[in-house]
């Protein structure tokens, strides 16, 4: 998956791996993990096969390793982003700790709970404030709001704040659940 993401995001431009983290982690990485680790054995791969190419460009008196789609890569990537869509499984550690919640006593679960809720919510808080930032800027502007690039991207982050909102939600009832058979 991490070789179709970069392949993606390289067909908005050109991008040095640095570059394509950054690109990563204000997008895709709210619902892939990626790390610069991941990324530079993808890119060498994609450079191997022909779907990236690689410039050194020098820049500030250093080297720059910069990375393009070839034509190759975006036939490789459309194909991919054309295929049907697979249902997986959820991979959620929080839903496998949960699974085992049976050993950990009940004042620990709350805390480990009430902890994942403070996370959520900072994600959640992040999703929301992007929103905020790009129904601003966006504004009424039509044009933009119909260009097909834009409206995947805002349709992946409305899914996103979906989603942290039922979890927030979901784990507020567990909390108050499990708070209720303590009797508290």
């Amino acid at each position: 998956m991490q070789d179709k993401i970069i392949l993606g995001l390289l067909l908005d431009g050109d991008k040095s791996s640095y570059d394509l983290k950054k690109s990563m982690e204000a997008s895709t990485g709210f619902f892939y993990n990626s790390s610069q680790g991941s990324i530079q054995p993808a890119l060498k791969k994609l450079v191997q096969n022909g779907h990236v190419h690689l410039t050194e460009v020098r820049q500030g008196g250093r080297n720059k390793k910069v990375y393009s789609i070839t034509e190759d890569g975006e036939k490789e990537f459309l194909s991919w982003a054309s295929e049907p869509i697979a249902l997986d499984k959820p991979r959620d550690p929080a839903l496998v700790k949960m699974f085992f919640f049976n050993y950990v006593e009940d004042p620990r679960k709350l805390e480990l709970i009430e902890t994942y809720l403070n996370e959520i919510e900072t994600v959640r808080s992040t999703l929301k404030m992007f929103q905020q930032m790009n129904r601003e800027q966006l504004g009424k502007n039509q044009e933009l709001l119909n260009n097909p690039k834009v409206r995947s991207r805002l349709d992946t982050l409305e899914f996103g704040s979906d989603y942290y909102d039922f979890l927030k939600a979901w784990y507020e009832k567990y909390v108050q659940k499990i708070k209720e058979e303590l009797g508290a």
